[in-house]
């Protein structure tokens, strides 16, 4: 918009001199100086802010593809990784073996969750055996029976039967082995024997003692049970008696050593 203002301002006379007498001087015309004003809209774009999307690992998502997992799938226990016993296909610890551990863990501390179960167990494998788990197709295994057959079928040892009764005939409880796990193993390895070479139950029932040390091989047998699960049941009941007796004798045997110290 341009506007343009222009005023004449003239010095004032009195009455009596403006009649007689012409005007002499007078000041110029006042003008104002004139600038055009003009308005300047600034267009201001304004762009929504969207916040960076971190990339995901690949390997975070392949991890769990496989499976066939909920949208949204229950939540990992903490300190898990420090409970379970992971199975890299090198060691003699069997899938078989590793199967029943991980249920095992599973009923132990109560984790029901289908989806969560499938994940730890996944978890648990290293080394190749993680490598072919992520090889399978996308969305094929659907529960964890599935999983467990899956991994039995691929990572269970066939063994010679003459190996397999070799092993039988050599079995013996590992030094840091509970009871609870040498029963699995043996009865793990009496079942992988053909049916045609099996020892009969009675047998197994005689050498299922000479795998543990005398004292406990003798009271076993003492016991004289019917049938392998029932000397089984025995056998972690006497051990959990023999640990208490240990437990007893060291509590008995503190009393003394601090009266000897004080001497």
């Amino acid at each position: 918009m341009i506007g343009k203002l222009v005023g004449h301002f003239s010095t004032p006379t009195s009455p009596s001199s403006s009649s007689t007498s012409p005007r002499t001087s007078s000041t110029p015309p006042f003008t104002t100086n004139t600038t055009p004003i003009t308005t300047v809209i600034t267009a201001v774009l304004v762009v929504p802010f969207t916040p960076a999307v971190p990339l995901i690992p690949i390997n975070m998502v392949n991890r769990y593809a496989p499976l066939q997992l909920p949208a949204n799938p229950g939540a990992m226990p903490q300190d898990y990784q420090t409970k379970i016993t992971y199975f890299d296909g090198i060691s003699a610890y069997t899938a078989l073996q590793h199967t029943k551990k991980m249920q095992d863990y599973f009923e132990s501390y109560e984790i029901d969750d289908d989806a969560v179960r499938m994940k730890i167990f996944v978890q648990s494998l290293t080394g190749d055996v993680r490598s072919w788990y992520r090889a399978l197709p996308a969305n094929s295994i659907a529960n964890p029976e599935a999983l467990y057959q899956t991994f039995i079928n691929r990572w269970e040892k066939k063994k010679d039967p003459l190996h397999i009764l070799a092993e039988y005939d050599t079995i013996k409880r590992g030094p840091q082995e509970t009871v609870l796990d040498y029963c699995a193993r043996f009865n793990d390895v009496y079942n992988a024997i053909p049916q045609n070479l099996r020892p009969p139950p009675d047998l197994a029932l005689c050498k299922f003692p000479d795998g543990f040390n005398p004292d406990m091989s003798y009271q076993l047998k003492e016991r004289a049970p019917q049938s392998l699960a029932k000397m089984q049941n025995v056998a972690i009941t006497v051990e959990a008696n023999l640990i208490a007796k240990r437990n007893r004798t060291r509590a008995e045997k503190k009393p003394h050593l601090r009266k000897n110290l004080q001497l």
